[in-house]
C-alpha cells in the first residue's frame, strides 16, 4: 500500500522540486554585504553623515565604505563609473549625468545657501548685483560651484563678465577677509562652525534672496524659506533679523541597478538619522520623496510611502529578508501546485480503475454471445475467463478500490460457472 502512497507523492514532488528550481532562477539574490558611499570632502555634513549610517547599518552586518570626493559632481562621476553604489548630492549638480541610469533613493535634508559680502562693500540686493566682480563659486567638483554657477549664469553674472574663483567655503571666507573676494557662496548647514562665525563677524554681511520664491518656481530642487531672527544664537540674537533665503536639497543618488534589499537598510539608516525637527524641517518630514533631480528607485517609494514591511518589524532584516524570499517562492509554486495535484488525482484514479474495468470488455463479450456458443465456443469461452481471472487475481490495487476489485472476480466467476454448468448438462 505505501507503493501506492508513494506513486502519488512522488510525481507531485519532484513536479513540486523542479518548479522550486525554476522560480529559484527568478528570485533575486540576497544583497550584497558591503557598500560604498560616495560623501564630499571629509569636513562636511555628508561625511558626517555617512558615519552615523555606517554605525546604524553596522549592527545589520553591513560593511560601509565611505568615499571622500570634492563634492557633489565629483561624486556622481565615482557613480557613474561603477566605484560607488550610493552618493551623497546636492541639489542642482545633476545637470550632466541626467541621461546616465541614476535613480534618487531619498530627498534627506535643506541645504541653505550663503552669499556672504563685506559689511562695507555696497548692499546686494539681487545675485545680479555681482556682475563684474569676484565670486567665490566652490571648488571644482562640487555640489557648490554647479549650482552658484548656475544661479549666477541665470543673473547675467558669467566667468566672461566676472571672476569666479574656484575655491570652497574656507579659502574663500579667508580670500574675503584679505580682500580678494567681493561675495562668497556657500552650501554648508547653518549650525555648521563657519556659518556662526561669518554671521558673527562684524565685516560680513549675509545678503538675503529677495525674489527667494521665484528661485523655487525656476528650480525644482530648491526652496524658499525665513531665517528668523535669533534662531542660530539666542545670545548673539543671529540673524539680527528675518532674513529670506533658498535652500538646495540635499539626496542620494544610486544607480538604477541598486539591490533593492539596500535600498531599504540604507533608507532604515536615513531614517533613523535625518528624521529629527530642524530649522528648516518638521519632525518626521523628511526623508522623503519632494525635490529630487532624478526618478525615484521603485523600492524607495514603496519605503517611503509605506515604511518598513510587517516582516522586518517582526525579525531581523536579512532573517526577514530571506523569509520573504522563501515567501516569493513558495506561494507562486504553491498556487500553481493546486491544479496539478487536482489534474494528477484524477489521473491516479483513472489509472487504478483501468486496471479493474478494462476486464469487463472481454466479460460483456462472451456474457451476451454465451447463449449461443457451440461445445467447443462453450470450452474455449471458459479457458478464457479462467486464464483472465488468473490474471486478474494477480492484480494489486489499493484498499479504496477492493470494492470494485472484488465486484469484477465475482462477475467473472458468475459467468464463468454459468459457462461450467451449461458444459456439464447432457
Amino acid at each position: 500500500m505505501k507503493c501506492y502512497i508513494c506513486k502519488i507523492i512522488l510525481p507531485i514532488l519532484l513536479i513540486f522540486a523542479g518548479l522550486l528550481y525554476l522560480g529559484s532562477r527568478f528570485i533575486p539574490p540576497l544583497a550584497p554585504d558591503h557598500i560604498a558611499i560616495a560623501v564630499g570632502n571629509k569636513n562636511g555634513l555628508y561625511y558626517r553623515s555617512a558615519l552615523a549610517y555606517k554605525k546604524i547599518l553596522a549592527k545589520e552586518h553591513l560593511k560601509v565604505t565611505i568615499v571622500p570626493t570634492e563634492g557633489s559632481v565629483a561624486s556622481l562621476k565615482l557613480l557613474k563609473q561603477g566605484k560607488v553604489d550610493v552618493a551623497f548630492v546636492q541639489g542642482g549638480s545633476a545637470d550632466a549625468f541626467k541621461e546616465e541610469p541614476f535613480t534618487s533613493l531619498a530627498s534627506l535634508y535643506n541645504e541653505p545657501i550663503w552669499v556672504y559680502y563685506p559689511s562695507d562693500a555696497p548692499q546686494l540686493r539681487y545675485l545680479s548685483d555681482l556682475k563684474g566682480k569676484r565670486v567665490v563659486v566652490g571648488s571644482p567638483g562640487s555640489g557648490t560651484r554647479a549650482l552658484a554657477v548656475k544661479l549666477l549664469a541665470a543673473n547675467g553674472v558669467t566667468a566672461k563678465n566676472s571672476t569666479l574663483l574656484p575655491l570652497g567655503s574656507e579659502a574663500g571666507a579667508q580670500a574675503l577677509f584679505d580682500h580678494d573676494a567681493d561675495a562668497v557662496f556657500s552650501v554648508i548647514g547653518t549650525f555648521a562652525p563657519l556659518t556662526k562665525a561669518l554671521l558673527l563677524d562684524p565685516q560680513v554681511r549675509l545678503m538675503p534672496f529677495r525674489r527667494a520664491n521665484a528661485y523655487s518656481v525656476r528650480y525644482p530642487y530648491l526652496d524658499a524659506v525665513t531665517l528668523d531672527e535669533g534662531v542660530l544664537d539666542l545670545e548673539y540674537n543671529l540673524p539680527p533679523a528675518n532674513v529670506q533665503l533658498i535652500t538646495t536639497t540635499a539626496s542620494l543618488v544610486s544607480r538604477s541597478d541598486i539591490h533593492p534589499d539596500l535600498v531599504r537598510l540604507i533608507l532604515q539608516a536615513a531614517t533613523e538619522v535625518h528624521s529629527r525637527a530642524g530649522i528648516f524641517q518638521k519632525k518626521g518630514e523628511f526623508p522623503n520623496m519632494n525635490r529630487l533631480e532624478f526618478p525615484i528607485n521603485p523600492s524607495a517609494e514603496i519605503y517611503l510611502r509605506d515604511g518598513e514591511s510587517w516582516l522586518e518589524r517582526l525579525l531581523p532584516f536579512w532573517v526577514a529578508a530571506i523569509v520573504k524570499r522563501l515567501m516569493l517562492l513558495f506561494i507562486p509554486v504553491v498556487a500553481l501546485m493546486i491544479p496539478i495535484v487536482k489534474l494528477l488525482l484524477p489521473m491516479f484514479n483513472w489509472r487504478i480503475r483501468s486496471k479493474i474495468y478494462r476486464w469487463y470488455e472481454t466479460l460483456n463479450k462472451i456474457e451476451e454471445e454465451m447463449d449461443g456458443y457451440s461445445e467447443n465456443e462453450r470450452k474455449a469461452a471458459v479457458n478464457e475467463l479462467e486464464g483472465a481471472l488468473d490474471k486478474i487475481k494477480g492484480i494489486e490495487v489499493p484498499n479504496s478500490y477492493r470494492r470494485e476489485y472484488y465486484d469484477l472476480i465475482q462477475h467473472f466467476e458468475l459467468i464463468l460457472g454459468k459457462l461450467q454448468a451449461a458444459s456439464r448438462e447432457p
